[in-house]
């Protein structure tokens, strides 16, 4: 079952229009340079979801304006 309108190649040509604000670029650059700013404080808890053959942890970190990011 496919779940894309296009063929294949279509998709791996597509390039849809992109209208960025003028200051998308300031933005990011801004955002990263805060986010550089304090350190990531990343943990990592083992998660057992009883997988045999690798290790598997619940990893957080602090992401934008130190919110929690989890994975």
């Amino acid at each position: 079952m496919a779940y894309f309108d296009f063929p294949l190649e279509k998709l791996q040509a597509y390039h849809p229009e992109r209208r960025e604000p003028a200051d998308f670029d300031a933005f990011w650059k801004q955002t990263l340079a805060e986010t550089c700013s304090f350190p990531l404080n990343a943990t990592f808890a083992p998660a057992d979801f009883g997988l045999k053959t690798v290790e598997v942890y619940d990893v957080t970190f602090s992401g934008w304006q130190r919110q929690p990011i989890k994975g």
